[in-house]
């Protein structure tokens, strides 16, 4: 660890423990000097406070030089925040971000780096590692336990994740309080709801009569993405409702094997929904990357299709974001396309992790899904028919 300035401390029995004698403490007070503005500061209640966008997580890149060389660690703290690309953009909980700090007071094994709030901290970081974490504990919330050297809280309490412990959690998809609706303020929808028992105010009435009198319909962008288990679930469950009013659904998978024979594939024979799957397997199994992609694109393809048909009322294009993510089909061409090509009642679902800031932007609803408890990784149980396959 690094010791602070000379002379900022006494020893032991010396006018105190840790104190300063008079002499000391003005030589060390006249040193702050070059530092500390010639005309005294606004006070507080004066200075508007500052402000910044919420996020979920931070790396902090150690580059003082003790550690490791200082261009070890510019080097990998902008290795990571080209890689984090867009998230750094995103709002909370999805963005995440990575600063280079002039020490962390750690001076052997580095280059050191820590992710907040999560208070994991590791050691002889490299370009290989440091993607990894980037990708995996910033992005997908699972420390790289192999290359820990120290934690705050043990690995079986992981803390809270930020949006948990903050009252930010509800900004990730708005720019301000106009942004955020609140149960209250929502119209009850569906035969299980109940309406709110908060009074209701003027605005508020107004607010209702207007849409009601308005009646405005229209076929929605709906995004289910996030870590968490649900995303192809939750569209799933609108097809089932779809499928029960009547109405035409579709369903084209991206990732998934053509050959796959899952329990929602076998009940959407039995339903007469139509469904097409296009894939090789997910990304991690793949034998052949270059097949993925082109599979992916041709996917796409086949989407549009799907889209100007005609034929679909609601068409889900089941984990798609992975392809707009790896840059295997333009975001930007994609969202052209559908503003300019989508039928105006079509309902369209997409779903899958790291959807691009973009898609988020574009899309009438975004839902999150975060990971709080999974059985796999509290328990070890594996995936169970009927559950997740």
């Amino acid at each position: 660890m690094r010791r602070g300035g000379e002379g900022a401390t006494r020893r032991q029995g010396e006018d105190g423990p840790g104190q300063l004698s008079a002499t000391e403490e003005g030589r060390f007070c006249s040193s702050l000097d070059p530092f500390v503005p010639d005309s005294p500061p606004r006070p507080l209640a004066s200075s508007p406070p500052p402000t910044m966008r919420p996020y979920g997580r931070h790396m902090l890149i150690c580059g003082h030089g003790d550690c490791a060389p200082a261009e070890a660690g510019r080097a990998l703290e902008m290795l990571v925040r080209n890689g984090l690309g867009d998230r750094r953009r995103l709002r909370n909980p999805e963005r995440v971000k990575v600063s280079l700090v002039d020490c962390l007071g750690v001076c052997t094994g580095g280059p050191i780096a820590v992710v907040y709030p999560d208070g994991v901290w590791y050691h002889h970081l490299d370009a290989d590692l440091a993607r990894r974490i980037a990708q995996e504990h910033l992005v997908e919330g699972k420390p790289v336990e192999s290359a820990i050297f120290h934690r705050l809280y043990p690995p079986d309490v992981a803390a809270p994740y930020a949006p948990a412990l903050r009252g930010d959690g509800d900004t990730f998809a708005g720019d301000g309080p106009e942004a955020t609706t609140t149960a209250a303020e929502t119209e009850t929808s569906g035969s299980e709801g109940a309406p709110s028992s908060e009074p209701t105010t003027e605005a508020r009435d107004a607010r209702r009569a207007a849409v009601r009198k308005e009646h405005r319909k229209k076929g929605l962008v709906i995004v289910n993405t996030g870590n968490g288990k649900g995303k192809t679930t939750s569209a799933l469950g609108i097809a089932t409702r779809a499928w029960g009013r009547g109405m035409r659904v579709g369903v084209l998978q991206f990732l998934k094997h053509q050959n796959a024979r899952f329990g929602e594939v076998r009940a959407a024979e039995k339903m007469g929904i139509s469904w097409l799957s296009t894939g090789d397997g997910w990304t991690w199994t793949s034998k052949d990357l270059d097949e993925t992609a082109a599979r992916a694109r041709h996917g796409w393809e086949v989407a549009k299709g799907h889209i100007t048909s005609g034929q679909f009322d609601v068409l889900i294009l089941d984990e798609f974001t992975y392809p707009l993510h790896y840059g295997w089909v333009d975001v930007a061409d994609v969202l052209t396309w559908l503003a300019a090509t989508k039928p105006p009642m079509l309902h369209l679902i997409i779903t899958g992790r790291y959807a691009p800031a973009e898609l988020i932007a574009y899309a009438d609803l975004v839902t999150e899904m975060r990971e709080v408890k999974h059985p796999f990784s509290q328990q070890g149980i594996r995936a169970q028919p009927g559950i997740e396959f």
